[in-house]
């Protein structure tokens, strides 16, 4: 799966708001966060670059970016965003609401939760 740079932008804004759903923000999902970016190959050199836009980053931009991917990275981010959610072992109703607002607004493929972890622990 490939993403440009502001994909990964806005892929990480949506991931840091899928952690800060339940309240609190777990070091197991900052992991879950910043591991996704080393496996895009994000350098040192690159990260504050990506991490600055995704903060500057509003929710109708991060939407109509997510919403212009092709269906296989929309499936690949809908799973990414349910490892975020599980990677504190917990899975809260907040985060689930999020995760489908975020998988409606953004018009991905349908997927069930266990579908998109399996296609993004697979792709």
């Amino acid at each position: 799966m490939t993403y440009n740079g502001q994909e990964l932008a806005a892929l990480v804004s949506l991931g840091v708001k899928m952690a800060q759903a339940d309240g609190s923000v777990t070091e197991s999902e900052q992991v879950a966060i910043a591991a996704e970016l080393v496996t895009f190959g994000v350098s040192s050199e690159q990260l504050p670059a990506i991490l600055a836009a995704s903060t500057l980053m509003n929710g109708p931009e991060v939407m109509s970016i997510v919403s212009a991917m092709s269906d296989n990275q929309k499936r690949y981010a809908c799973g990414y965003l349910a490892a975020i959610m599980v990677a504190d072992g917990d899975i809260n109703n907040k985060e689930v609401e999020i995760w489908r607002l975020i998988c409606t607004l953004g018009r991905f493929p349908e997927m069930t939760f266990q579908e998109a972890l399996i296609f993004w622990k697979n792709n």
